[in-house]
């Protein structure tokens, strides 16, 4: 045991003083040159496998010793891989197993320090889980040679962190390359460097694009002529009209270089979010919309992967997020309190799940709609594939109501009504009205109700189009649809 302990001391000792060799920045470099110093975790990212393999071998002993509140060998090395490079280096330095747990219970890595893994649950309005991937340094800002020339007094601009299609050259940093960023990052890991600095005490504060500047200072200098470097993670801005990454202000005159080092991103190739009762990114699909939508655009579209389970909420879909179900019957998206249960008309794809509506009372105000359309975002349409749609209230019932823009169904069963007992409401399977157009393809329509309701599997008003392919409608047809599939003397559809 003693040999033990002196080997895997010293092989901490070793895993230490690499680190540490990266921690010692200079004390000063020449301003002509003007070296900036590497991110100062850079080389934790870089090394992290090994560190990763040698702080689970420095443990062998107590993970196979199947105590009770011991990790077992790969929930150790899973806890350590999740670990920022600050906290991963504090675990190299853990005398005991109790101070390891005390790392992880501080990064949040652990849910009760012991053996669970943390959930990487989220709630609305909180942004994805993201992954970090470091990159060989690389300037992305550089005043002297662009960028707006050296900062006045109070003064701010924006700038671009990642540009996946294009390089750096405006802001005078890379001419030639996007520093090696293939996506529009979340955040950024970069260098700050401050050099031919104005009257201190001063500071300059980095944040996002298009929000309000904090109160607080990324670096700071007290004198005339300073070069002072800081390293910082720099979220981006997100969403609708980012024109600009990040934004920069300076207190005092100032010359300033940014290179980026590492860049984040959600995990599971950058652009899949999950969705489960617990144990997942979000418990509500919703959330993971927004989340997603936040980041996603059409180069860069992102999917919402949902687990089997019931989840009662309403959902609106968003351009370039596509949500996937673990089946029609597995994944139910359940309303109640009113109506829709999905809002469509976004550039997005719903497939796999069930949609069901079941609020009860007379249209407008009450009744059911399990699917509804008003219109669609500039980038358009959406398709709803492989899905049960019902809305099967006491009153009247809506499967499918469109107002405006387009709508594509295929390979799905929509109902309107209660089959058994006949409901006394009205019912409508798929109806379309203004200007709308609904295409329905390889589908199944029911629209029940009593001899007195009025019922229509389909419905086309106004000037809107009714395109029907391959599909069956239990119930009649109002109004005229635009185009409907008949077979040919071979028994071969003829396309609408």
């Amino acid at each position: 045991m003693r040999h033990s302990r002196c080997h895997h001391a010293a092989r901490r000792s070793i895993a230490v003083a690499i680190i540490a060799a990266s921690l010692a920045l200079p004390s000063s470099v020449s301003s002509s040159a003007l070296p900036i110093a590497p991110d100062p975790w850079l080389a934790v990212d870089r090394n992290r496998t090994g560190i990763v393999a040698d702080l689970v071998s420095r443990w062998d002993e107590v993970t196979k010793s199947e105590r009770a509140g011991v990790l077992s060998e790969g929930q150790l090395r899973d806890a350590l891989a999740k670990l920022r490079a600050d906290h991963l280096f504090a675990a190299t330095l853990a005398g005991t197993y109790a101070e390891l747990l005390s790392v992880f219970a501080e990064a949040g890595a652990l849910s009760n320090g012991t053996t669970s893994a943390k959930p990487q649950q989220k709630v609305a309005g909180s942004g994805p889980e993201l992954a970090y991937t470091p990159i060989v340094p690389c300037r992305i800002v550089d005043t002297r040679g662009g960028a707006g020339g050296v900062f006045a007094p109070g003064a701010s601009r924006n700038w671009l962190a990642t540009n996946p299609g294009g390089n750096f050259a405006a802001q005078g940093g890379s001419s030639t390359t996007n520093c090696g960023i293939p996506v529009k990052a979340a955040a950024v890991t970069v260098n700050f460097t401050v050099f031919n600095t104005g009257a201190g005490p001063a500071f300059i504060t980095a944040w996002p694009f298009n929000q309000p500047r904090p109160g607080t200072a990324t670096l700071n200098w007290t004198s005339v002529g300073a070069q002072v470097a800081n390293g910082a993670i720099l979220p981006l801005c997100t969403g609708a009209g980012c024109t600009s990454d990040f934004s920069v202000f300076a207190s005092s005159s100032t010359d300033m270089v940014v290179d980026v080092v590492g860049y984040f991103t959600p995990p599971s190739g950058g652009y899949v979010l999950s969705v489960a009762p617990s144990g997942a990114h979000y418990t509500s699909i919703q959330a993971a919309i927004n989340a997603a939508a936040a980041v996603a655009t059409a180069s860069q579209r992102y999917l919402v992967r949902v687990a089997p389970g019931t989840y009662n909420e309403q959902v609106t879909l968003k351009d370039f997020v596509d949500v996937e179900g673990s089946g029609r019957r597995a994944t139910q998206i359940r309303w109640s309190a009113g109506w829709p249960t999905l809002t469509t008309g976004a550039n997005a794809e719903l497939r796999q799940a069930g949609v069901w509506n079941t609020s009860a009372g007379a249209f407008p105000t009450l009744g059911a709609i399990a699917v509804y359309q008003t219109a669609e975002s500039p980038s358009g349409n959406t398709r709803l594939l492989d899905l049960n749609i019902a809305a099967v209230g006491s009153g009247d019932n809506a499967g499918v109501l469109v107002q405006g823009g387009s709508l594509g169904i295929v390979g799905s069963d929509v109902t309107a009504g209660v089959s058994s007992p006949l409901g006394s409401g009205g019912a409508l399977g798929v109806s379309t009205e203004n200007a709308s157009t609904v295409r329905l393809r390889n589908s199944r329509v029911y629209a029940y109700t009593s001899n007195v309701g009025f019922h229509a599997a389909a419905e086309r008003s106004d000037t809107s189009s009714l395109l029907i392919n391959d599909t069956l409608l239990s119930g009649p047809i109002v109004g005229t649809p635009t185009c409907i599939s008949v077979f040919n003397n071979q028994l071969q559809a003829r396309t609408c």
